[in-house]
């Protein structure tokens, strides 16, 4: 039995995450995240089962992040906007590239609907907001949108400065419309 190294590994991962983000995960081509990593595809498939498992493997720790934002949402419709506030904050900080893998193409896999979740949690927690203060509800499906596409849309575009502009882009749009609405 061959021992599988670490050092491979990673140039699998950096390879697949280049691909996803690219092509998103139904165009990616395990032929293509081999010979980037500079091995054949039969080597790669004895480090990922498949490409989904690849795929797990580049997502898997903001995956498990946003498991655990939806389990502690607050009870409250303002805290909760404010506590996603905080959460995209450091979601778009530590999990970047993931964010972006995510976003950018997970169909066909079983983390796609994890995006759609995310979008319905900060959509429930503006229209919630909403009502309270006597607001139309229905203004929270195109802003959450607009929420979700500028922040990948920064996140794309601003290699370096992204996360200064990603919190003034955050800070702009939900914290400015629950004050809005107040």
């Amino acid at each position: 039995m061959q021992v599988l190294k670490e050092e491979v590994r990673q140039r699998i991962i950096k390879s697949a995450r280049r691909e996803f983000k690219k092509c998103g995960f139904e165009k990616a081509s395990m032929r293509s995240i081999a010979s980037n990593a500079n091995m054949t595809v039969g080597n790669l498939y004895r480090y990922y089962k498949n490409k989904e498992d690849l795929y797990g493997a580049i997502i898997g720790s903001l995956f498990d992040e946003i498991k655990n934002l939806k389990a502690n949402l607050p009870e409250k419709a303002e805290e909760r906007l404010s506590y996603l506030l905080e959460n995209f904050k450091e979601l778009q900080k530590d999990h970047r590239s993931e964010w972006l893998t995510l976003f950018g193409g997970s169909t066909g896999t079983k983390y796609q609907k994890v995006a759609d979740d995310i979008h319905n949690v900060l959509r429930n927690a503006l229209k919630d907001v909403l009502e309270l203060n006597g607001r139309r509800p229905e203004i929270a499906v195109p802003v959450a949108s607009a929420i979700i596409y500028g922040l990948n849309t920064i996140l794309r575009s601003e290699k370096g400065k992204s996360a200064d502009l990603a919190d003034d882009f955050l800070n702009y749009m939900m914290v400015d419309i629950a004050n809005r609405v107040a």
